[in-house]
């Protein structure tokens, strides 16, 4: 069998409103930003490829939300990477579990992934030279989704291409709509439908995160729609918001997959 080698990490894809512009450093382009769950390093691909078909099985269908909560420096003394770590605000226990089920199932096959530490979630942002002080100093919370997992091949240059897929449902889209915002937001619940649809308004108006712990559990789609309005209102109250209301507009959907998911129209 022919040796494919190649350098390879699993990860899962993360979007957020990334600030423009950032500090200086070697910074990743937004498309190669990802969050490791397990990295194997120089492997042959030719006895990998075929494992993945028996790869365990994600344990969710949608992508997971966060809020970047604090900028990280590794390794403390000399520092070479700038990264952003987040506290979950869903799956937190999820993907733990999946991460060591992952690490266990790579070596059983026997791959060596790193294990050597605890599972830290965070996204580099880029790598030395950089001055840690305009890192630090210019960091706000910012809320963040992951996508589609992934395995990647490191090419060079801080550029990553996925070679693998297993496909995750995006928590919320943004979609066109004539003169306002929309988005279709999805969920496995209506507490998820209304937490995405916060996360979906807060990555047009990140100050909104701070109401994400409470909002209170709806019972009908009318009680999200009433409560995001009520956050909007008291953010526009305290310090400006850019958003009028959340239109009374649409029905929850259920999809044969099991999925919800709602139109949201927000009037600006």
């Amino acid at each position: 069998m022919q040796n494919l080698e190649k350098r390879v990490f699993f990860a899962l894809e993360v979007q957020a409103p990334w600030p423009q512009p950032m500090p200086a450093g070697r910074r990743l382009d937004e498309m190669h930003r990802h969050m490791t769950v397990a990295f194997l390093g120089v492997v042959d691909y030719g006895i990998l490829q075929p494992a993945l078909a028996e790869i365990p099985k994600l344990p969710f269908q949608i992508g997971l939300t966060g809020i970047f909560d604090q900028c990280l420096f590794f390794p403390e003394r000399h520092p070479r990477v700038v990264a952003w770590h987040v506290d979950w605000l869903e799956g937190k226990e999820q993907l733990v579990a999946y991460q060591q089920q992952l690490i266990s199932w790579l070596q059983e096959r026997g791959f060596n992934p790193d294990a050597r530490k605890e599972f830290l979630p965070h996204v580099t942002l880029s790598r030395a030279p950089f001055y840690p002080h305009p890192w630090k100093k210019s960091f706000e919370r910012l809320p963040m989704i992951t996508g589609s997992f992934h395995l990647y091949e490191s090419v060079g240059n801080l550029k990553y291409e996925p070679i693998w897929t297993l496909k995750v449902v995006s928590p919320f889209e943004e979609i066109e709509h004539t003169a306002d915002i929309a988005f279709q937001i999805n969920g496995t619940s209506l507490e998820q439908i209304q937490l995405h649809a916060l996360i979906a308004l807060s990555f047009k108006y990140p100050p909104l995160l701070e109401y994400v712990a409470r909002i209170p559990q709806p019972k009908t789609l009318d009680d999200v729609i009433i409560q995001l309005n009520d956050i909007v209102t008291h953010v526009d109250a305290r310090r400006g918001c850019p958003f009028k209301a959340i239109s009374f507009h649409g029905d929850l959907q259920e999809l044969k997959s099991g999925l919800l998911n709602w139109e949201m129209i927000v009037d600006v």
